[in-house]
């Protein structure tokens, strides 16, 4: 069959994680055809809503951090979670997290974070079409609607993808240099790969219902409204997600554990005992989902030159939006080096440091989920819940009071995930040349600011402006003394056809982090070389950020002081 359509990548999806992967292989010129089954703007799924502080900073490179913080929720409403035993009772513990309008005061839970773009909440029923509408915009991209990727079929060149368009069933072909699964959970790519998901297929089940419910906001009373609401009562487990935060709800339900049968779930009356309403409390629904909450990690991400990232790759409990989060950043990952590729200024080979770099950091934060599903599972018990939680006298406030420390302490890193979001590091990645110094130990909620080679190099900002505007979409040299002479390393780059901006920039005031005179960085932050002057071999440097050749720290490595 003579291919319909030819493109140097073809990205299966046009979730967040396949939108994203697209606009980053746009942005660097490279053309990029998207196979979604969906019709163009058919509303998406309610069940991610947070946007972490590090896609914040992707999303501020794509030019649509503005418009994706000033979504969804209104300017006065706060980004709270509490813990209750149903929306109209008591509270047992409360983490305030600022509205729109409060981001730029002190004292809230992530207000000291080295970032120019804190974390947002905001549903994806409002994040798609942002992103939907960058890909509209962006002549490099074509989306194919209403089609879906069968197989494929790969040589020594490139990808045969067969497609069908589901309007009329016409078959046809793209012929491409790479393919890029980004096609969820059930993944058809994955599977033509032959890999398999592996980890825990079953943590638990779980109702989750969107509702239309103009009466829930005035449950709350005179209380602060919240973003997210934790229920635990003698009835049900559960949590409430405000949307719109005005009528528009997503509330999940959790299945006592070992009962497979949702039915056996009663689905209004375990939204009333969520919400701690009678009989009189109307909602109409808008979607309803029955899902299971899992731990899966694929194998590997690669088979040749088709890869997989997102949901396609990793499966988790969905605590915070972790999951959509990742797999932007697999898909973000992948598309700088995919490009590198396309472009010509890197090897091949460059691609090898996608897997290498995402599938341990995908572990990592599947089992940080997954523990904080443990803890809190253990804080609140397996068994019944005493009615007594919920009661007004001495004994409920005391058993209140008692849990709620628990959960409160439990629950400050997964909601304000500092460690998650600026703390992983690549540590067996073939781009980057390491210097033997150990990164620091980082925790889902604490970090220590790093520039240890694989690190994330700490935000900071020259003026108005943050230092991570001023960094170049693929390499900067990133120079804190102006007197050291970096025409050695800019000469071997040019000549090798590496992109490598020069950065003059003042020394930020972490010294214990800042300790060399040089750094690179990539487009992602993470800083790939560290010295106080250009090493002895720059070309060999240069050929090891091309992908052309295993690091050598002896040859790689200029002192540290």
């Amino acid at each position: 069959m003579t291919p319909s359509h030819t493109s140097p990548v073809v990205v299966a999806g046009a979730g967040p994680v396949g939108m994203s992967t697209a606009i980053a292989l746009a942005l660097r010129g490279v053309d990029v055809i998207v196979v979604e089954p969906r019709t163009a703007g058919q509303p998406p799924s309610a069940k991610c809503n947070t946007v972490a502080a590090r896609t914040m900073e992707i999303f501020r490179q794509f030019g649509v951090a503005d418009a994706v913080r000033a979504a969804g929720l209104p300017d006065d409403y706060p980004t709270d979670t509490i813990y209750c035993t149903s929306i109209s009772g008591p509270e047992l513990t409360r983490l305030t997290m600022p509205a729109r309008n409060e981001r730029e005061k002190p004292g809230f839970l992530d207000s000291a974070w080295r970032t120019p773009e804190p974390m947002v909440r905001v549903s994806q029923l409002y994040l798609e079409p942002i992103l939907f509408e960058r890909l509209k915009r962006t002549p490099e991209i074509t989306v194919l609607n209403e089609t879906a990727v069968e197989r494929y079929e790969q040589d020594a060149e490139g990808v045969t993808v067969h497609c069908r368009r589901q309007p009329d069933g016409e078959a046809f072909t793209i012929r491409t240099q790479y393919l890029v699964g980004c096609d969820g959970g059930r993944s058809p790519i994955r599977k033509a790969m032959g890999v398999k998901l592996v980890g825990d297929a079953e943590l638990g089940r779980t109702r989750s219902t969107l509702i239309r419910a103009p009466g829930l906001k005035a449950l709350f009373g005179k209380r602060r409204p919240a973003w997210m609401s934790w229920v635990v009562n003698d009835k049900v487990r559960g949590n409430v997600v405000a949307i719109d935060g005005r009528d528009t709800w997503l509330v999940h339900r959790s299945m006592p554990a070992g009962v497979s049968d949702y039915d056996a779930l009663d689905f209004d009356q375990s939204i009333r005992d969520v919400l701690g309403v009678g009989q009189e409390f109307t909602w109409e629904v808008l979607n309803h989902e029955d899902w299971i909450g899992r731990r899966l990690v694929a194998e590997r991400f690669r088979d040749g030159r088709v890869f997989i990232a997102g949901d396609a790759a990793h499966l988790w409990v969905p605590f915070a939006g972790y999951g959509m989060n990742a797999g932007i950043a697999d898909g973000v990952n992948l598309a700088w080096t995919l490009a590198a590729a396309v472009n010509g200024w890197a090897e091949p080979a460059i691609v090898d440091a996608y897997e290498a770099e995402r599938h341990p950091i995908t572990e990592q934060v599947s089992k940080f989920a997954m523990r904080k599903v443990i803890e809190n599972v253990e804080a609140m018990g397996k068994g019944n819940v005493p009615a007594a939680l919920a009661a007004k006298g001495p004994v409920g406030m005391g058993l209140r009071a008692l849990l709620g420390k628990k959960l409160y302490d439990i629950n400050v890193p997964q909601f304000a995930p500092e460690g998650l979001n600026f703390g992983y590091f690549y540590d067996r990645s073939p781009i980057i040349a390491y210097d033997g110094e150990a990164p620091p130990t980082y925790t889902m909620g604490e970090i220590t600011p790093s520039t240890v080679p694989g690190c994330r190099m700490p935000h900071f900002w020259l003026g108005e402006r943050s230092v991570y505007d001023e960094l170049d979409l693929d390499y900067t040299l990133v120079r804190f003394d102006p007197s050291v002479s970096v025409e050695p390393l800019v000469a071997a780059a040019a000549a090798a056809g590496l992109p490598l901006k020069v950065l003059d920039a003042p020394k930020p005031d972490l010294p214990k982090a800042f300790k060399t005179a040089l750094l690179i960085v990539r487009h992602d932050q993470q800083v790939v070389w560290r010295g106080d002057a250009v090493p002895g071999a720059p070309g060999d440097l240069v050929q090891v950020l091309r992908g052309a050749m295993s690091a050598q720290p002896s040859q790689l490595v200029a002192s540290t002081g």
